[in-house]
């Protein structure tokens, strides 16, 4: 596990991969901008990996953890693929991820979408 990273809030199990045993807040834009998301105790998700990028990129890496559960959480309660994207990418840097494997992994994320669905100006 990478030094510094804080993963008490998390545990591997449930049906999807992970369960959070604590809940959190994640404020949206930037620290202290009003807009909170909150991601309660027990809440579910997955950190996901094409299985062609997992010898670079582990989906249990503790650096996209907390990436993952919002990025979930935000798609789930109806928000726009871009914008959870971009909380994601956030996300990882606010618990210091190398920028540069956190830009690649983002950028892959993006490329995916659109080589799977094509371009959608939903997104």
């Amino acid at each position: 596990m990478p030094i510094g990273v804080d993963t008490s809030w998390v545990k591997k199990g449930g049906a999807r991969g992970y369960v959070t045993t604590r809940a959190f807040s994640w404020s949206i834009g930037k620290k202290d901008s009003g807009w909170v998301l909150v991601v309660s105790k027990g809440r579910e998700f997955e950190s996901s990996v094409p299985r062609l990028l997992r010898w670079v990129f582990s989906p249990d890496d503790p650096y996209f953890l907390k990436s993952a559960v919002i990025h979930d959480v935000l798609l789930e309660d109806g928000f726009r693929e871009a914008f959870a994207d971009s909380q994601w990418f956030e996300a990882a840097l606010s618990v210091h991820a190398p920028r540069l494997r956190t830009s690649v992994a983002f950028t892959l994320m993006i490329l995916r979408r659109f080589a799977v669905r094509g371009f959608d100006a939903s997104l």
